[in-house]
């Protein structure tokens, strides 16, 4: 039945062979990479650590795999008498690897469901109780070891997948074909680790279907380029506000289509908007510190909005590292004891104690830090791809393996989604920066220290930002911690508004009005604790961009003034929104 398959299977495999050999090659150099015998070499040594600790207390690992026998026979019992629509061992909440009904209704398969999420769940449960191993050496073994997992999950291979040996059987296994011919794209597109698509990524085109609210390019130099946008009202709020996006992404997840554009929504709120849009570094740029995104970036930024605007002082935002930037520079401003020039702060999902980061922390080691660094200095920038990757391994089952599945196994096209899109749509970062990133802020937590962090020849002092400040961070954020970016809150001055949000780093940030999808919590006392502060907090329905813009035009005048010019003649217009830096693509040519 299968031969038809096989045969053009075969034919297909043989026509890129020699491709596949050359990136096979690439493979085995990444895996042999400085980079990789780091993780390997800290995996031994948190792994020594493990048996060490488990050798004293053997009673304790006795307890755990008496029940795990128990459960076990359970499952067989289970089996024997052909029940099986009982559930010994259940998936986790939000699991979807076991939804389709043949896991339930085939007794054999529902008995390797069980078997290895009993494995799973007792194998997490094991590392968990074992005492005496300090907290960082047990949350990296918690996190490779469910990456390993996961990565055995049974719902991943075509023997041991109901769906997928039903699906193959009755497609004759065109399905596999179509996979490999989207594997072997996927793997010319990667850099040192497989990337996999989530979207086509030929279905938007960056300025037309997403990223084209209109605006002109104000400003430009070798680090960003400043759009101006275009008012959608007759008259404009009196204080400009200017976006910071990350530089480890592109800006437009704040502006995607019009139906989820955040910066689209302000200007009809009457707010005249101005977004940085970041280079994406190549080698070119190695040298690129952090401290220029403040110095050769917002200062610069704030500068010209100044002088096309009149206006002496700006509201910022910041998302993500580019929050962590707008309060560097906030902080840089004290430090230079310059007159106040940014009038408010909004932090969207930002770091500025990075004590709590969160399970990219499992990356935060001696060892691997240094490997890193030894790889960007070679480079001269880490590669977007790569970046890319590992944070969609932080959420391996719903951002990578499930990917992996449809597209490979099933064989099926991506969706046309613009959010995955721009998530796909990677930016290298500099190697001096991402190198300062990991060992001054993410290991060494630098940003909150005294003498920590230096900037344009002055340490900078968080402390020191007294302007007012708007934290919004969300429940389910897996990069970067609402409990962190709390602790981050308490680290600056002057009043502050913190904000939970629903869902997660972007669906609980991007999440207009109009969806009405998820809500936030509130609590005017900002206490030590997150939790406490979280037990008195209030809950709204909707969405928390209201209650932002709320807050924002407390530092406006009370009556709208008249439009701004579009540039100026310092600043003149040099370009259609979006720009030219950010349909940057990797990898990066020189131009």
């Amino acid at each position: 039945m299968l031969q038809h398959f096989f045969s053009d299977y075969l034919v297909k495999l043989q026509e890129t062979n020699q491709k596949w050999w050359e990136d096979l090659e690439l493979s085995r150099a990444a895996a042999n990479s400085p980079l990789n015998k780091a993780m390997q070499q800290v995996n031994f040594e948190d792994t020594t650590k493990l048996f060490e600790s488990a050798a004293n207390q053997p009673a304790a690992l006795l307890k755990i795999q008496a029940d795990w026998w128990q459960k076990q026979l359970q499952i067989w019992q289970s089996v024997s008498l052909a029940a099986a629509s009982e559930e010994i061992v259940q998936s986790e909440k939000g699991d979807k690897r076991f939804a389709s009904e043949e896991w339930q209704k085939d007794i054999l398969f529902n008995f390797i469901k069980q078997t290895y999420l009993l494995f799973s769940q007792t194998y997490l449960e094991t590392i968990e109780s074992i005492e005496g191993l300090d907290e960082k050496s047990k949350e990296r073994i918690l996190f490779f070891s469910r990456q390993s997992l996961n990565a055995l999950s049974p719902s991943n291979y075509i023997a041991t997948n109901p769906e997928l040996l039903k699906l193959t059987l009755e497609q004759n296994g065109e399905n596999l074909v179509s996979g490999l011919e989207q594997l072997r794209e996927d793997v010319e597109s990667s850099a040192d680790i497989l990337k996999i698509r989530m979207t086509n990524n030929n279905a938007f085109r960056v300025g037309e279907d997403v990223a084209n609210t209109k605006g002109e390019v104000v400003f430009k130099n070798e680090l960003f380029e400043l759009i101006q946008y275009r008012p959608l009202t007759k008259q404009v709020n009196s204080t400009p506000l200017m976006i910071v996006p990350p530089f480890i992404n592109k800006y437009y997840i704040l502006d995607l289509r019009e139906k989820n554009s955040m910066v689209r929504w302000l200007l009809e709120q009457g707010h005249a908007v101005f977004m940085i849009s970041w280079r994406n570094p190549s080698e070119a740029q190695r040298h690129t510190e952090f401290g220029d995104y403040v110095t050769d970036g917002v200062v610069k930024a704030v500068t010209a909005i100044e002088e096309i605007t009149g206006q002496s002082e700006v509201n910022a935002a910041g998302y993500c590292i580019g929050g962590t930037v707008l309060a560097s520079t906030v902080a840089y401003y004290a430090a230079k004891r310059m007159k106040k020039r940014i009038k408010s702060a909004t932090f969207f999902t930002t770091l500025l104690d990075f004590s709590q980061p969160g399970e990219v922390g499992a990356y935060i080691n001696d060892t691997i830090i240094n490997a890193i660094e030894a790889q960007n200095n070679a480079k001269g920038f880490m590669d977007g791809r790569s970046l890319s990757v590992t944070f969609s391994l932080l959420r391996e089952n719903s951002l990578y393996w499930n990917y992996y599945i449809d597209n490979y196994l099933k064989g099926n096209s991506p969706v046309d989604f613009d959010l995955l899109y721009w998530n796909s749509d990677s930016t290298n970062v500099a190697a001096e920066t991402h190198n300062f990133l990991l060992k001054e802020l993410y290991m060494n937590n630098k940003l909150v220290k005294q003498k920590g962090v230096k900037i344009g020849g002055v340490w900078i002092d968080l402390k020191k930002v007294t302007i007012p400040s708007y934290f919004v961070s969300t429940k389910e954020d897996h990069i970067a911690l609402w409990q962190g970016t709390y602790r981050g809150a308490l680290q600056v001055g002057g009043n502050k508004t913190f904000v939970l949000g629903e869902s997660g780093h972007i669906a609980g940030i991007v999440n207009h009005p109009d969806k009405n999808k998820y809500g936030f919590w509130t609590n005017d006392s900002l206490d030590e604790s997150a939790s406490d502060w979280l037990s008195g907090a209030s809950h709204t329905e909707g969405s928390w961009w209201k209650h932002w813009n709320e807050w924002l035009l407390k530092f406006n005048d009370e009556e709208p003034i008249d439009l701004f010019r579009v540039g100026s003649d310092q600043y003149p217009v040099l370009d259609k929104a979006p720009g030219k830096y950010v349909k940057q693509v990797l990898p990066i040519e020189e131009s």
